[in-house]
């Protein structure tokens, strides 16, 4: 039987990785643990990226931002089979929530409680990826 211990990381395959990792940048604060390539025959760089105050490779909670292939992207939602969304639990919701807004992102749901308590609410990346904020009462 294998034993998992946590996440190590996600991926997301974009149109623009130096325009998505920019936007997690300056929309949900993460940052660049590491960046490679690009290695051909890639013509961009893959990306690392996570929160700001996790110890990176060592502890996960990552995001694989690299080079999507040619297959054309169609328009997903929230209970369409694979991989559906990240969610980023934060510390102040309300200043979060007016963050996001300030930004201008495309919420796709309003806020609402969140499966075992605290709020949640979904919106989208600059490439339509859903992703949400939510916080979590202390576990």
């Amino acid at each position: 039987m294998i034993t998992v211990s946590r996440l190590d990381h996600f991926a997301i395959a974009a149109d623009d990785t130096d325009a998505m990792v920019a936007w997690y940048e300056k929309v949900l604060g993460l940052v660049v643990h590491v960046a490679a390539g690009p290695n051909p025959p890639q013509k961009q760089k893959v990306y690392l990226i996570g929160p700001a105050g996790a110890p990176g490779l060592a502890q996960g909670h990552m995001i694989e931002v690299m080079p999507k292939n040619d297959t054309p992207r169609h328009q997903r939602n929230s209970h369409e089979p694979g991989l559906s969304h990240a969610a980023w639990c934060v510390a102040d919701f309300d200043a979060a929530l007016a963050h996001l807004k300030e930004h201008d992102v495309k919420f796709l749901s309003e806020v609402i409680t969140a499966i075992g308590g605290g709020r949640i609410v979904s919106f989208e990346d600059c490439e339509g990826n859903m992703t949400q904020i939510v916080e979590r009462a202390a576990l």
